[in-house]
């Protein structure tokens, strides 16, 4: 089948229309775009801007789930545009870039400034990485209505815990275990789980589930994606495993969302509920008083301590019973 020519990929026609729900605003050196191609395997349309003044004004519209572009395709001012209406209208982005001092100024600005996720060209597991990223990209809008939801609960929360929880569902790296959390917090397990209970999350394990489940959720209700190929980009040994989850989380399956998906607001409220059944434990500033805490399980009757069964008058005097 004849198709575009992208530097000796050959893209099908149909690459560009199968699952065409999901739509790809791409800003990369041609070579770069036949990999985004590759890595799609034909679930989702790319409109492929000519110039950063075109990609500008794309992102000027609500337009786009998704933004891959090269960060060294465009300055630091760029940047300072883009991450600006990116701020008004959430996408996930995906900077896809070689390793290059060309494109550390705008790296900076985009890493401050957005939610972006970055892969670097050359690395061994490269085409996988962009395959999760793309095709699982975070839904924007449904990451913003739960953590608004769970605002309460992440305030309670230590700034490193609560920075890692933010891009774990903005941006969609990871991490992908509670002990993976942890690490990422250099904090220990235990520690996490203790900080996450007080704030009143259920546990680290249901986090880390919620988060993949907000980056499956446009590809599980607007594409054509197998169950199955959701299931292994993130690392479900079968699609059964990946449902128990969104059965836990959502109360229904992806077959069955994928028939009828729910409203962004109902499925973040539905997240939010599991995830925050436990209420939050706030310590008081005010200290206890073990006196009036802890009450004496014996009473002493000159010098001795009286059984549970011994009446006493109101002059502390023993009832004696004729």
């Amino acid at each position: 089948m004849e198709g575009l020519q992208i530097e000796g990929h050959n893209v099908p026609d149909h690459w560009l229309t199968v699952g065409a729900e999901l739509r790809y605003i791409v800003f990369l050196a041609p070579q770069a775009v036949g990999c985004v191609y590759s890595a799609l395997s034909g679930y989702g349309m790319i409109d492929s801007m000519p110039d950063v003044r075109q990609l500008v004004a794309a992102l000027a519209l609500p337009d786009g789930d998704c933004l891959v572009l090269d960060p060294a395709l465009i300055s630091a001012d760029d940047a300072q545009s883009i991450a600006a209406n990116l701020a008004q209208f959430p996408r996930s982005v995906v900077a896809f870039s070689s390793v290059s001092t060309a494109a550390l100024a705008s790296i900076a600005v985009l890493a401050q400034r957005a939610p972006v996720r970055f892969i670097f060209r050359g690395s061994a597991n490269e085409r996988s990485v962009l395959a999760r990223a793309t095709l699982l990209s975070p839904d924007a809008e449904l990451c913003s209505a739960l953590l608004s939801r769970i605002g309460g609960c992440m305030e309670l929360l230590p700034p490193g815990i609560r920075e890692r929880v933010i891009a774990m569902f903005r941006v969609g790296d990871g991490p992908h275990s509670p002990d993976a959390l942890a690490a990422a917090t250099s904090l220990t397990r235990r520690t996490v789980d203790r900080h996450l209970a007080d704030a009143g999350f259920v546990s680290a394990r249901r986090l880390v589930e919620a988060a993949h489940i907000t980056s499956a959720y446009r590809a599980v209700t607007r594409s054509l994606i197998p169950f199955n190929t959701i299931a292994s980009l993130l690392d479900y040994k079968t699609p059964r495993t990946m449902d128990a989850q969104f059965t836990l989380l959502l109360d229904t399956t992806s077959g069955k969302l994928r028939a009828r998906p729910l409203g962004v607001a109902e499925a973040a409220d539905m997240l939010a509920l599991r995830l925050t059944a436990l209420k939050p434990s706030r310590k008081s500033d005010v200290p206890r008083n073990p006196a009036e805490d802890v009450k004496p399980s014996l009473t002493l009757i000159n010098g001795r301590s009286r059984p549970r069964h011994v009446r006493l008058k109101a002059s502390g005097e023993q009832v004696i019973k004729p």
